[in-house]
């Protein structure tokens, strides 16, 4: 199938522009990507694709390479954000922010959200480990490749806050505090995320959409219970 995935370079100010440049990913596969002002075009033929969602993940990956590679010679912090993706007929998608799941759980939102923003804000305001826990949650939220480290580092962080109040193992104590499951975190998140973690990359476990959508609702209700367990406290 052939795939025309378009997208931006973060910060769009920096006017970043390459010409185009052709890759071969595999015998009957190819990519040929550009760049003009911050706006990236990658085209990809490639046979093998089950799908627009997995044209985004392959595009923002060559993406990623060309734009890792630009920043690294001129020391300059880059970031890839793919938003469209045009069938062979014509047919667009545009990604948004908002990951949706399969029924009955379609939603990640905590409702009522106006009052949820609000309990948010105080806690974020005077608890730095929920704070930078939401602030991964969120990276999570777009970000294939490190979906299952940014959320297993969510997670770890509201670890970290019961071992720096209580002194004793952060882990037992959120369990026996928020209700949260050892193995249900390791088998949906920790599992995934280790080999990235300890940046071993040859033994990335790659994930589909379903997989990472359980990551992310792993990590949003133990933040859910993190936050109710602030406000009774």
């Amino acid at each position: 199938m052939n795939y025309l995935c378009t997208g931006r370079i973060h910060p769009e100010r920096a006017n970043v522009s390459f010409a185009r440049i052709e890759l071969q990913l595999s015998n009957d596969c190819r990519a040929i990507a550009s760049c003009d002002s911050s706006q990236l075009t990658v085209a990809l033929d490639h046979p093998s694709l089950d799908g627009w969602i997995a044209a985004q993940i392959v595009a923002e990956e060559i993406g990623n390479l060309f734009i890792g590679a630009l920043g690294f010679a001129l020391g300059s912090g880059y970031r890839v954000e793919m938003l469209q993706v045009t069938e062979a007929d014509g047919t667009a998608h545009v990604f948004g922010v908002r990951p949706i799941g399969d029924p009955p759980r379609t939603s990640l939102a905590v409702e009522p959200d106006q009052e949820s923003f609000n309990r948010a804000v105080r806690l974020s305001g005077r608890d730095v480990f929920f704070r930078l826990a939401v602030r991964d949650y969120l990276r999570a939220m777009t970000d294939v490749s490190d979906c299952a480290t940014y959320c297993y580092r969510a997670i770890e962080g509201l670890k970290s806050a019961f071992a720096h109040k209580t002194g004793k193992d952060g882990w037992l104590e959120m369990h026996a505090t928020l209700g949260t499951n050892k193995d249900e975190i390791t088998s949906t998140v920790k599992l995934f995320a280790d080999p990235v973690r300890h940046g071993n990359w040859v033994s990335l476990k790659y994930t589909d959409r379903h997989q990472r959508w359980a990551m992310l609702c792993v990590t949003r209700d133990i933040l859910v219970k993190y936050l109710e367990f602030h406000e009774a406290a």
